[in-house]
């Protein structure tokens, strides 16, 4: 009798380490949920930020749902490539992307981060060179719609901006490029008149209040 007690207490605990062992698999050593145990209604577990840039490309866009075990899932999940390298850390809230994601090169890096609402991304989002360099701005309203994008040397100068034309921009559309010292290339106001002459040297003609630094 006590030989059998001690091999089912053996088994209860083989057991109780396997589904420990199991459930710890699941997870990152932060207690984030791995990406690769969610499941979406698109199929795919693929995250791609900072993609939409014009009305169309909002209208015909449908945010994926992702599921842990057959529920939308809410909370921190992580993804590593095959070298075990963090990838990204984002948050999910029934199951569609929200809050912070920030996103990792394989040297550990960040590579680009921003603000999701209901799987949109919404305000700042920012994607880097490298270290902190930043590379390309864009920023999005609640809808989701890009208003303004803005790319960089990785010196840090300014190379194209552009806005597009709405209230938060004085209902004006703007854009303008230069080059890695600073020279203006390039300059555009919506019902404005300006005619480039020699680098940074321009004429303007009306009220043009527009600036061509950040």
């Amino acid at each position: 009798m006590k030989m059998l007690q001690a091999i089912g207490s053996s088994l209860i605990l083989l057991l109780l380490l396997f589904f420990l062992q199991s459930c710890e698999s699941k997870f990152d050593k932060e207690g984030r949920l791995l990406a690769e145990n969610l499941t979406s209604i698109s199929g795919n577990l693929s995250f791609k930020p900072m993609m939409r840039s014009d009305s169309a490309s909002v209208k015909n866009f449908t945010p994926d749902t992702f599921s842990f075990e057959g529920n939308p899932y809410t909370g921190i999940i992580s993804q590593y490539n095959e070298h075990e390298k963090l990838q990204l850390v984002g948050f999910l809230k029934n199951g569609l992307a929200d809050s912070i994601w920030k996103f990792y090169y394989a040297t550990g890096g960040l590579r680009m981060e921003g603000n999701y609402v209901n799987g949109k991304d919404v305000g700042l989002w920012r994607s880097y060179f490298g270290y902190s360099k930043p590379k390309i701005d864009k920023y999005y309203d609640a809808a989701g719609y890009m208003l303004l994008r803005v790319e960089y040397f990785d010196n840090g100068q300014v190379k194209n901006y552009q806005n597009i034309k709405c209230e938060r921009f004085g209902n004006k559309e703007r854009s303008y490029s230069m080059n890695r010292k600073g020279d203006m290339l390039s300059i555009y106001v919506e019902d404005s008149m300006l005619v480039l002459k020699r680098g940074q040297e321009t004429e303007r003609i009306g009220k043009n209040v527009f600036a061509s630094k950040r």
